[in-house]
């Protein structure tokens, strides 16, 4: 719930934020309209999260992790995009970029091997008479 409700209020901020800003640059509208997608997709997975009435065996874990993933990915191109319409490319760009993607790719990997291994307690809890 509390992911839904963070969702949800980080792209309020960033649409008000938006909407009360008249001539921002073009970049900046795109980056607010991502950074508001994103925030709503949080909302949706939390919400999702919430609404499901059997176990998922960690499959929240394995989406939060994808989502994760993409917006990282979405991140990375926005970034390069901009500093190669500026022709400049900032050593700091890069490091940021592969901490985050570096996070990204093992939370992904923590969270299927986590249901990989309730799946398999769960195939072996079921055999038992």
């Amino acid at each position: 719930m509390t992911l839904a409700l963070a969702g949800l209020a980080g792209s309020g901020l960033i649409g008000l934020l938006w909407a009360t800003e008249p001539g921002l640059p073009p970049r900046t509208l795109v980056a607010f309209a991502v950074l508001a997608a994103i925030g709503l997709c949080w909302a949706v997975f939390g919400g999702w999260a919430v609404t499901r009435r059997t176990p998922m065996f960690a499959r929240d874990r394995v989406v939060a992790g994808w989502l994760g993933l993409g917006a990282w990915l979405l991140f990375t191109v926005g970034a390069f995009v901009i500093t190669t319409l500026r022709h400049k490319l900032e050593p700091s760009l890069l490091v940021v970029v592969s901490v985050l993607g570096v996070l990204a790719i093992v939370n992904l990997r923590a969270a299927r091997r986590r249901r990989a291994a309730l799946l398999r307690q769960k195939e072996q809890l079921s055999r038992l008479p």
